[in-house]
C-alpha cells in the first residue's frame, strides 16, 4: 500500500499540483549506475521504492511535488524542520531550532537556531530564512505551511532577533501550535525562493537545500540519486553516502525488487510478508508494520446528496464488514477500527464508556441494521435497489489505483457489502497516481483515504474533520487541512478553540470527549481500519532502521518530518537481525 504524505497536522499532507520535465542535470558527483537486471554485490546508496509510480519528472518543489516520485523525500532530504514531534511521541525534539521556550503567557515562542547550518550553495542558514519560510504564504498561498493566510490563523508576528533567534507571537496561547502547526514547517532559502515568480509551477530542478541529502547525483525517468551533504551541520550525519529512489509500477513490482535484493527499503503492503519476503533471507529481510496510526477511511463529499445525510454515512459504516476487509484485503496487518477510529493511536483519550460503546456499535457489521437506518431516514427499496428520499437510485463506486493490490481487494469486499444493502457499487480502477489523486484529494469521487492529525493528541484529527477553520469547499483539493469530506460543525469549532488555549490535560480530555460525541453524531468520515506504518527493509547493506525495539519515529521514508530521523540515523554496513 502507498503511504500518506503526512504533515503532522493532517495528512496531506500535501499540495500535489505541478509537474514538469526539466532535462538539465545538476553537476555533482554521481555514484555508479545500479544494474536493475541483477542485484549488485553491495549497495553504495540506500535504495528505496514506492508503488504505482508514473515515469519520473524532474520536479523538486517541496510545496507541489510531494505526490510525485521525485518529490517523495524533498521534505526531509533537501529541506528540514525546526522542531520534530515524532509519531507516537508527545514532546518536541530540537532540529534546526536547537532549543525553544515560551514567554508572554505562552503566546510568544522563542526559537534558538543552530549556528552551523548552510545551504548547498554555501550561504549560511539564518533567522532571515526561517522568518521568510514561515511567512512565505504571503508571497503565494501555496507556500503557506502554518495557516497564515487562513481563517484560523493565530500568528500575530514572526520576527528575527539577531542572526540565530526567531520570535513567533500568537494571538492567544496555543497548546497545539508546535505539534499541529510548526511541526509541518520546513525551512527554504530566502535568497532563492523570494525570487520565484510562480511557486505553483516552479519545478526547482536545481534545488538548494540544507538537508542531509541535498545534491542530485543522477536523475532519469525511472530513478534518481541524492548524494550526502558533505557539510551537514549535524555532526556524524548522515551516516550513508547516498539515497536512491527507483520506480515500481505496482505493489507486485515493488515486491519483486525487494525479494531480489535490488531494493533495501519500501513502504508498500506485502501480503504474507513472512513468506513472501522475510523467508528469503531471515538474517537480513525484515518488516515493521507499526499499528499505532490514524485510520484509513471511506471518504465521500458530504456536500453531495445523499452523501450529505448523516444516516446514510452511518448506514455505510454498519454495512461494511471490517473484519473481512482486514483479514482478506489487508492480510490481517491493519486492525479494524470502531466508528471513531482513534482507539489504536490514542486509547487514553477515549475514556467515556458511552462513547466507547457507541463507537463499537456503529462499526458492528449488520446489513439489517444498515437497511433499517436507511428506511428510518426516508430511503426506500424498489426491486432490491436502494432509492434515496428524492426518488433516485443510489450509486457509489469507489476509486482506487489498480496497482494498489491491498486496497483493490479491500474495495472489492466493501462494494459487495454495499450491494448487499441495495447500493449500486463497483470498484473503479485508476491507472496510476496521476490519474487518481486530483479527484481523490478533492473527493470528486468516493475513495479510501488515509486520515491524519497532530501528534501528541487527537486535536488535529478533530480539527481536520470538524472545524469550520479547516473547511475546504466542494471540489477543491483538501490537502491543506485534511478536510477531504468538506464537512464542518459550529459547536465542534468552538470546542476546538477552547482546547487550543488550555494547557491543562484534564480540560483537554473533557473537550475531547465532547468532540468524540459530535464526531459520532455526524460521522463525517467512515473509519475502517488502521493505516499501518508499512516498512519492509533489508539489513544486508544498511542497519539502524526504525523498528519495534527502536521506534524513534514514523518508519516511512516519505513522512515528513519523521523521515529526517531515519535519513540521519540509518547506518552503513550489513547486520544480521532487525
Amino acid at each position: 500500500m502507498r503511504v500518506p504524505l503526512r504533515t503532522t497536522r493532517w495528512v496531506a499532507l500535501f499540495a500535489v499540483l505541478a509537474c514538469a520535465i526539466v532535462a538539465t542535470v545538476v553537476a555533482a558527483a554521481t555514484p555508479a549506475a545500479v544494474d536493475r537486471a541483477a542485484a549488485p554485490a553491495a549497495h553504495k546508496c540506500l535504495v528505496m521504492t514506492g508503488s504505482g509510480d508514473p515515469a519520473f519528472t524532474r520536479n523538486f518543489n517541496p510545496f507541489t511535488a510531494t505526490g510525485l516520485p521525485s518529490g517523495t523525500i524533498v521534505q526531509g532530504g533537501f529541506y528540514e524542520p525546526l522542531l520534530i514531534t515524532p509519531e507516537g511521541k508527545t514532546s518536541p525534539q530540537p532540529w534546526l531550532a536547537r532549543s525553544y521556550s515560551w514567554t508572554n503567557r505562552n503566546r510568544t515562542l522563542r526559537l534558538n537556531l543552530v549556528h552551523n547550518a548552510r545551504w548547498s550553495d554555501g550561504k549560511a542558514l539564518t533567522s532571515a530564512d526561517v522568518v521568510y519560510s514561515i511567512t512565505a504564504g504571503r508571497q503565494d498561498k501555496i507556500m503557506d505551511r502554518v495557516g497564515l493566510t487562513g481563517a484560523s490563523n493565530g500568528i500575530v508576528s514572526v520576527k528575527a532577533r539577531g542572526k540565530y533567534t526567531v520570535l513567533i507571537t500568537l494571538k492567544t496561547a496555543d497548546s497545539q501550535f508546535i505539534s499541529s502547526i510548526l511541526n509541518r514547517q520546513f525551512v527554504i532559502p530566502k535568497h532563492i525562493w523570494s525570487k520565484v515568480a510562480n511557486p505553483a509551477t516552479y519545478t526547482n530542478s536545481k534545488p538548494v537545500g540544507s538537508g542531509p541529502f541535498n545534491r542530485v547525483g543522477r536523475f532519469t525517468t525511472q530513478d534518481y540519486v541524492l548524494n550526502r551533504n558533505p557539510h551537514y551541520w549535524k555532526k556524524g550525519a548522515p551516516k550513508i553516502a547516498c539515497v536512491e529512489y527507483v520506480q515500481a509500477a505496482s505493489n507486485d513490482a515493488s515486491l519483486a525488487l525487494i525479494q531480489s535484493g535490488q531494493v533495501d527499503w519500501t513502504h508498500n503492503f506485502v501480503p504474507n510478508v513472512e513468506q513472501a519476503y522475510e523467508s528469503k533471507d531471515r538474517k537480513h529481510f525484515h518488516s515493521f508494520y507499526a499499528k499505532k496510526g490514524y485510520p484509513v477511511s471511506l471518504l465521500l463529499d458530504t456536500t453531495e446528496y445523499p452523501y450529505s445525510l448523516a444516516p446514510f454515512r452511518k448506514a455505510l459504516s454498519l454495512a461494511i464488514d471490517r473484519k473481512t476487509v482486514v483479514k482478506l484485503g489487508e492480510y490481517g496487518y491493519a486492525p479494524a477500527t470502531d466508528a471513531l477510529g482513534l482507539s489504536w493511536l490514542f486509547p487514553t483519550w477515549v475514556t467515556d464508556p458511552s462513547v466507547k460503546k457507541l463507537a463499537k456499535q456503529m462499526a458492528t457489521y449488520s446489513p439489517a441494521a444498515a437497511r433499517k437506518t436507511l428506511t428510518d431516514a426516508g430511503f426506500t427499496y424498489k426491486s432490491g435497489k436502494l432509492i434515496d428520499p428524492k426518488g433516485d437510485a443510489v450509486k457509489l463506486d469507489i476509486h482506487v489505483i489498480s496497482g494498489w493490490s491491498d486496497w483493490v481487494a479491500s474495495n472489492q469486499i466493501i462494494t459487495r457489502n454495499l450491494r448487499d444493502i441495495g447500493i449500486n457499487s463497483n470498484v473503479a480502477l485508476e491507472p496510476d497516481w496521476g490519474a487518481w489523486f486530483p479527484s481523490a484529494y478533492a473527493t470528486k469521487f468516493p475513495t479510501l483515504l488515509w486520515q491524519g492529525g497532530s501528534t501528541g493528541s487527537p486535536y488535529g484529527y478533530f480539527y481536520a474533520n470538524l472545524s469550520q477553520n479547516a473547511f475546504i469547499p466542494k471540489g477543491q483539493d483538501a490537502s491543506a487541512t485534511g478536510n477531504w469530506e468538506h464537512f464542518s460543525d459550529a459547536a465542534a469549532t468552538s470546542q476546538l478553540n477552547q482546547w487550543k488555549v488550555t494547557f491543562a490535560p484534564k480540560k483537554q480530555h473533557q473537550i475531547a470527549t465532547k468532540l468524540e460525541k459530535t464526531f459520532l453524531q455526524h460521522l463525517p468520515i467512515v473509519p475502517l481500519f488502521i493505516g499501518p506504518r508499512w516498512s519492509t527493509y533489508s539489513t544486508r547493506y544498511f542497519h539502524c532502521f526504525a523498528n519495534a525495539k527502536n521506534f524513534y519515529g514514523d518508519p516511512i521514508f516519505t513522512t515528513f518530518p519523521d523521515n529526517i530521523l531515519s535519513f540521519t540515523r540509518i547506518c552503513s554496513g550489513g547486520k544480521s537481525g532487525a
